[in-house]
């Protein structure tokens, strides 16, 4: 343990994990607090699945064979009752999670510059001077203080450090509990039952079985697949575990006899990133930042880039040893520019999907409002695109549903809005504050029209 390192990691997920990656090959001193082992990380429960496009944005080598349990070549999205399917194309992974995190782990792990302190815990940051200047952790057993002229807050959802941050830094950001997701997954593995297109995987629409959310089938091979559901937080929802075991297991691809490998659950945000990411001596990334896609809740992609962002912007505030907020900016800016765009629009349209009832949602696909090929573009960058609405305005008018186009109409225009806001994201911390205000005025200008049109 040194006596001060350049850069201290709480948390080994995925985003602490890249953030590491790319700090000890630019060759900072850098120290790493997890509470899991070696052979544990990347623990948390999700659906595994990895666009293979993700960590050649981050900076990342192709994943080894030895971390991939399954290669993708589409996704089937599915309407309410299964009457539609949407088939859309894209190369991808389902990754082994724990084999993933020790492969970046294990490259860097001999190096001088670092130092991995496993079955440890953050206690809290220590802050000086208005700065946080390391944390409190426990390790071996013992409480012990590290110092470090930058701590990366990369501890999940339970976002250990941000919430202990002074209430009246900007980077201390509590999340409304209507952004998050309650998830419930089982890897199961059938017994004489093998697996239809297992290359490809299925999402489920369905208010009934996951209200806010969606369920998922995700096959690891032909005879095994990561199952589960999410279910938005805070509206009274049940228990996704309940929801599992009383609803989606009558399902008939769940009727098969099968045994359950791993069952385990997770709160995650759902929402568009946090409104800074850095603050004085701290960048909060990952789940700790919100860096997730707020329509499916896939967070592992977009925490790779938050990560590559943030290590660039350490490596610039150690060229002009400049550690404030000023001098991690560029992350922000960065991160913004390049998917916090795209991920403010696309919460526009989660906010709009989980107010939709079942019939809307079934109605839409069966009559292709927005078209197959149109939603991977959605996805990508953001947006409706204008041919979609006009084709969209024609159907309904001879199907004479024009409330329907309403709110279509709505949710494209706003989608546009938040995209093109987060694009002028501010240039220094001294604009973020009227930057807020005008992020707060969109989004519940959006929400108060859509409520007067649902």
């Amino acid at each position: 343990m040194r006596e001060k390192y350049d850069v201290i990691i709480a948390g080994l997920g995925p985003a602490g994990t890249v953030a590491l990656w790319h700090l000890a090959r630019k060759g900072f001193n850098v120290a790493a607090i997890d509470w899991r082992n070696l052979n544990t990380l990347w623990g948390k429960p999700c659906g595994d699945a990895l666009g293979a496009h993700h960590p050649r944005e981050a900076g990342l080598p192709e994943p080894p064979s030895t971390v991939i349990k399954n290669h993708v070549k589409a996704i089937d999205i599915y309407s309410p009752g299964e009457t539609t399917r949407y088939r859309v194309h894209g190369e991808g992974y389902i990754i082994n999670r724990n084999a993933f995190g020790k492969w970046l782990v294990e490259s860097v792990i001999d190096k001088d510059n670092v130092d991995v302190f496993f079955n440890s815990k953050v206690l809290e940051p220590i802050i000086k001077d208005n700065k946080v200047v390391g944390v409190r952790a426990k390790i071996a057993d013992k409480v012990a203080e590290l110092r470090s002229s930058i701590v990366i807050e990369a501890t999940g959802f339970s976002r250990v450090l941000r919430n202990k941050l002074p209430h009246e830094w900007p980077i201390y950001e509590p999340i409304d509990p209507r952004d998050t997701n309650i998830a419930y997954r089982e890897v199961i593995e059938y017994e004489d039952y093998k697996i239809d297109e297992p290359d490809v995987i299925r999402i489920y629409l369905d208010q009934e079985i996951a209200p806010g959310g969606y369920w998922w089938y995700f096959p690891e091979s032909a005879k095994s697949v990561n199952v589960g559901l999410g279910v938005q937080g805070g509206m009274g929802y049940p228990n996704p575990m309940t929801i599992y075991k009383e609803k989606l297991t009558k399902h008939p691809l769940l009727q098969k006899k099968y045994h359950v490998h791993n069952a385990a659950g997770a709160p995650l945000p759902t929402r568009r990133p946090s409104n800074t990411l850095v603050g004085p001596g701290i960048v909060a990334i990952g789940d700790a930042g919100y860096t997730v896609n707020p329509v499916h809740g896939g967070g592992m992609g977009y925490a790779f880039r938050a990560a590559y962002y943030a290590a660039q912007a350490i490596e610039e505030a150690y060229n002009r040893n400049d550690f404030s907020e000023e001098g991690l900016w560029s992350l922000n800016i960065n991160y913004m520019q390049n998917v916090g765009a795209k991920q403010a629009a696309l919460d526009v349209f989660r906010r709009f999907l989980q107010r939709l009832p079942n019939d809307d949602i079934r109605y839409g696909m069966e009559k292709k409002l927005l078209p197959e090929e149109d939603v991977l573009y959605t996805s990508n960058v953001g947006e409706l695109r204008i041919s979609t609405l006009e084709k969209a305005k024609i159907i309904i008018r001879g199907l004479g549903r024009p409330s329907l186009l309403a709110k279509l109409k709505l949710v494209g225009d706003y989608m546009k809005k938040a995209r093109d806001h987060y694009m002028n994201y501010p240039e220094s911390p001294a604009q973020l504050s009227e930057w807020i205000k005008e992020t707060e005025r969109i989004f519940n200008e959006f929400e108060q029209k859509l409520a007067e049109k649902m």
